[in-house]
């Protein structure tokens, strides 16, 4: 149990407790894509530097010390970010832009950032701890669920803290079992979640 806690502090502190304050984050436009880069910034340096990647393995062969079986919920949970903005738009709790808008906002920030991410993985191929492929960095999974929960709070935040911030607990949580599952290292986990950040800022900047 301690172990998850260390992996859920490591993924979920920096943003989570950054994007609180989800009114002030609104009102100033660079405090989410500094965020953003900060994490991209940070697991680069977990991925490329000797000592701080040495940690990252120290933290994957504690996690995995255990032999515990794969826990594969985060194949799914990852979606729920995503899915969560366009479904209380259809059930009638409005956020900041209607369903077409937000359609709009969503799919632009996915497609950007899938572009990134896909380039990034192929080109970069950094080995999985699991050594199944060499496609581990940044974690999609987790991108996947940052990029719903960083939509999630710039549509409902404002009005709807509690939906925020359940989000980003819910994108911090895939974050946390992509480690937990040996798919991916700490340095993948960080920068999947700066680029959902990062990429929906931007898409937001350009198209709202």
């Amino acid at each position: 149990m301690r172990r998850m806690l260390v992996i859920l502090m490591l993924v979920a502190i920096v943003p989570v407790r950054a994007q609180w304050d989800t009114a002030s984050a609104i009102r100033e436009p660079l405090l989410s894509p500094a965020i953003g880069t900060t994490l991209i910034a940070s697991g680069s340096l977990f991925t490329y530097n000797p000592y701080l990647k040495t940690q990252a393995v120290a933290l994957r062969d504690n996690v995995q010390s255990d032999g515990h079986i794969r826990q594969p919920f985060d194949d799914y949970l990852q979606y729920l970010p995503a899915v969560a903005p366009v479904a209380l738009n259809l059930c009638g709790i409005k956020g900041r832009h209607s369903f077409w808008r937000l359609a709009l906002l969503e799919g632009g920030s996915y497609l950007l950032g899938a572009t990134v991410l896909n380039v990034a993985k192929y080109g970069l191929a950094i080995q999985r701890p699991d050594e199944s492929t060499f496609n581990s960095f940044p974690s999609g999974h987790t991108f996947t669920a940052f990029t719903g929960a960083e939509i999630l709070r710039r549509e409902y935040g404002e009005n709807y803290p509690w939906i925020a911030i359940m989000g980003y607990a819910t994108a911090a949580l895939v974050g946390a079992m992509r480690i937990y599952n040996n798919r991916h290292w700490a340095g993948d986990v960080l920068a999947g979640a700066g680029l959902g950040i990062l990429c929906t800022s931007i898409t937001y900047w350009i198209l709202d």
